[in-house]
């Protein structure tokens, strides 16, 4: 064999390699887990949560993980946490304290 045949059947091969690995990546499982860990992420935004927390929760890798967010989400997990935090903190209402005072006030009123 010619060595440009050789040089063309391990392009192939590599070409081959990496279709696998980007139809691995796109499967329903891996979006469905990509999608529970969305959840559980909204879930527990208000805790400390790293890589370690985020492969022990999806069982994935840190590297699985970044290439599954770019795909599924447009963004990486860390950026994923970071939107959440900030939509989260805008949901929360303006004045507490009011809210507060309301809360009991209408428990003050259901009592009596």
């Amino acid at each position: 064999m010619p060595q440009n045949s050789a040089v063309i059947v391990v392009e192939i091969y590599n070409t081959m390699s990496r279709v696998t690995k980007i139809s691995t990546i796109l499967t329903a499982s891996n979006s469905e887990r990509v999608e529970a860990l969305c959840v559980w992420i909204t879930e527990n935004y208000d805790s400390t949560i790293g890589w370690e927390q985020l492969s022990k929760q999806s069982g994935l890798s840190h590297k699985e993980l970044i290439s599954l967010f770019q795909i599924h989400k447009h963004q990486t997990p860390m950026a994923y946490i970071k939107n959440v935090r900030e939509q989260k903190k805008k949901d929360l209402p303006r004045y507490p304290q009011a809210n507060l005072f309301n809360s009991i006030n209408k428990t003050g009123n259901e009592e009596g």
